[in-house]
């Protein structure tokens, strides 16, 4: 918890001097500035400003937002932004995530800023760094597919078999999924490759890994493998035989 409070309170400083000008000249600030707090403790899903304007409703809600901040309520600000569609301070609390490294997050607020340049950008960089989920989600976010094949590339020469798994299989790329199938059957992490293989509808490949899975005493893991397949005459021996084995 320690952990956690020290992370928001480096967001919220990081922040808190960028809204200080757009502040001041907040007419809400001006004019219904004791609404402020008194929305905040009702909580955003319950405010109802159908009463004001739209710009009135928007200046308010800045002003509850950039509070929030302060005060280290992080979720409730973004909550705030998201209704009045700020992009652009939500993009700002995506930078002040990345700037202490949580670039999950980061991605996540970039996702609601409809950030693409920052989402790219961070996807770069979490190439260099190792960090290859946090990649993916930016990637996977403006469809770059070019960039999600350079990063499956590289999770599949690092073993990464989830991470590889998943971009394949969002690129829909049969070659790929072969490829990472068959590598993950040389190690052999049969579970892995009867993943790819599954995912590339290659019955084939899945029914020969069901063979070696026999050869190994792998029984259970065979007749998944032979159902996955369609092999049902494979299946039927197996529970007609090794049903003690099951």
């Amino acid at each position: 918890m320690g952990k956690e409070d020290s992370f928001v309170k480096k967001v919220v400083s990081d922040m808190v001097d960028s809204y200080k000008e757009t502040n001041k000249s907040s007419m809400s600030s001006q004019n219904f500035g004791k609404l402020v707090p008194a929305l905040i403790e009702k909580g955003i899903e319950s405010i109802n400003l159908s009463m004001f304007d739209e710009k009135t409703r928007e200046q308010l809600l800045n002003d509850v937002g950039d509070e929030c901040l302060r005060k280290g309520k992080i979720p409730e600000a973004i909550k705030a932004y998201m209704f009045i569609g700020n992009k652009g301070k939500l993009s700002k609390i995506g930078q002040s995530y990345e700037n202490i490294g949580l670039f999950s997050d980061a991605v996540d607020m970039y996702v609601l800023a409809e950030d693409n340049d920052n989402l790219g950008r961070l996807g770069d960089k979490c190439i260099k760094e190792s960090k290859y989920p946090d990649a993916i989600k930016a990637f996977k976010a403006t469809n770059n597919k070019s960039k999600l094949l350079v990063v499956g590339e590289e999770c599949m020469k690092k073993e990464k078999w989830d991470s590889s798994l998943e971009i394949f299989t969002f690129l829909q790329s049969k070659e790929k999924l072969v490829e990472l199938g068959d590598r993950c059957f040389k190690h052999p992490f049969f579970n892995y490759a009867a993943k790819a293989y599954k995912e590339a509808g290659d019955p084939d490949r899945l029914t020969k890994l069901g063979d070696e899975c026999i050869k190994q005493g792998l029984v259970r893991t065979a007749y998944e493998i032979y159902l996955a397949a369609g092999n049902e005459t494979m299946a039927t021996f197996i529970r007609e035989n090794f049903a003690n084995k099951m």
